[in-house]
């Protein structure tokens, strides 16, 4: 079934829907603007610092210990602004806001129907989550917006060959490079990226691989300045950051969330002050726990692929959980939240069948999306993982879900036509 064949006039809502969800973000942070801990209070600090010139360091040293992308981007503003949460926070609701308008150019890039795209930019607006988060200094927003600008790079491709081709990947690659640079989950999706040339799109060898490559290289094109920065401050060769050994570490003792012991004979990374040898520490003890239980290790990364997706309350506790006033409505919160994202779920899932049931033009195209998702998934099999690190994938799963909205719409019209 072709998408383009069924398409009706629709007049261009985008910039209405837009508007409305800097509107509606706008005020949620008038109302929320919760005092920001754990890793947003340490971004917040950390940007304040580049931001005077005192550089990327903890406890006086140069860190890398969490990447520099967030901070640094965040620095930028504030030495135009000033260093104020609430000026992180609009920026996240701009950010949050480009995200809607890039789910709906990747619904048109790939079903050419504007009315999928509204419905996918409207789901996505109205999900509790996605609002609340706006009120956390995380890096969420600018991480999901790079991504999704590299995804709809390489879609471009799709309709190109040769060169013209490379170059779109290329571009896409530069930019899932900077995203990179705020949370390195990407580095090895070009693998992904091989995997589906050739198995999903089924394209030679040669042009699969020089794809993949291109899309590697281009990634390390940007991130190669942060590991410049990170050998010259600390001396040691450091692509992204240096937590990846802890957080491996902590996800061989996860199977339901964050992990940490203050008992140094289960902690070996508790008493290192050097976040080098904390990260090396902490790859040797998880690879050699891998090694040593691997039906465990199976066992829990199921575990954790299912906490990856089991709830959506995370938000809450930054925001409603974390002002002792509102900490009443959490729990109530927790059920809209939940109840919006299982409606969310529900609907991209039957978008999904119907995509690939139907054979839409674009559904070769739409499982790339998909592709993404289920690294990000995999990737939490060995790493700790909760509602939180779904995040990139939720505009992705909006995509779906507004092909679902109109089908559904379209097969009630048919089976109760109004009466004449």
């Amino acid at each position: 079934m072709s998408a383009k064949t069924t398409a009706t006039p629709a007049k261009h809502w985008i910039w209405d829907i837009l508007v409305l969800n800097l509107i509606f973000r706008g005020v949620w942070l008038l109302y929320m603007h919760p005092p920001q801990k754990a890793d947003f209070l340490w971004y917040f600090q950390h940007a304040q610092l580049l931001a005077t010139g005192q550089g990327y360091v903890w406890n006086g040293h140069p860190t890398a210990y969490w990447p520099i992308g967030w901070p640094f981007f965040l620095s930028l503003i504030f030495r135009v602004t000033g260093a104020h949460v609430m000026v992180g926070l609009a920026v996240n609701v701009i950010l949050s806001t480009c995200i809607v308008g890039l789910i709906y150019l990747i619904s048109m890039q790939l079903f050419h129907r504007k009315s999928m795209a509204l419905a996918a930019a409207v789901v996505y607006s109205l999900l509790p989550s996605q609002i609340v988060w706006n009120a956390v200094l995380g890096s969420e927003e600018l991480f999901s917006a790079l991504l999704l600008v590299s995804l709809y790079l390489y879609l471009l491709a799709r309709n190109h060959a040769g060169r013209v081709a490379l170059r779109w990947i290329a571009a896409s690659g530069l930019v899932l490079g900077l995203a990179a640079d705020v949370r390195p989950i990407p580095l090895l999706f070009p693998v992904f990226v091989l995997l589906y040339e050739l198995f999903i799109q089924r394209r030679r060898v040669a042009t699969g691989f020089g794809r993949a490559i291109t899309l590697f290289i281009a990634m390390f094109i940007t991130i190669l300045p942060v590991t410049i920065r990170n050998k010259i401050a600390m001396h040691h060769f450091v692509l992204v950051s240096t937590n990846g050994g802890t957080n491996l570490w902590q996800g061989t003792h996860t199977n339901g969330g964050y992990y940490w012991s203050w008992n140094p004979n289960i902690n070996p990374l508790l008493h290192i002050n050097n976040e080098i040898v904390k990260n090396q520490v902490g790859e040797h003890a998880a690879l050699d726990h891998i090694v040593h239980h691997i039906p465990t290790t199976i066992l829990n990364g199921f575990i954790k692929m299912y906490d990856l997706y089991k709830n959506d309350v995370n938000a809450n506790w930054y925001t409603f959980h974390a002002v002792p006033s509102l900490q009443h409505l959490t729990n109530l919160m927790d059920s809209i939240s939940n109840a919006g994202y299982y409606l969310f779920i529900a609907a991209a899932l039957i978008g999904i069948g119907v995509v690939v049931v139907r054979r839409f033009d674009g559904f070769k195209a739409s499982l790339f999306l998909l592709t993404f998702a289920l690294y990000n998934t995999c990737f939490f099999f060995f790493f700790p993982a909760w509602d939180r690190f779904r995040y990139p994938v939720m505009p992705l799963f909006a995509v779906f879900a507004g092909v679902a909205i109109v089908w559904l719409w379209r097969e009630m019209r048919e089976r109760h036509p109004e009466e004449p």
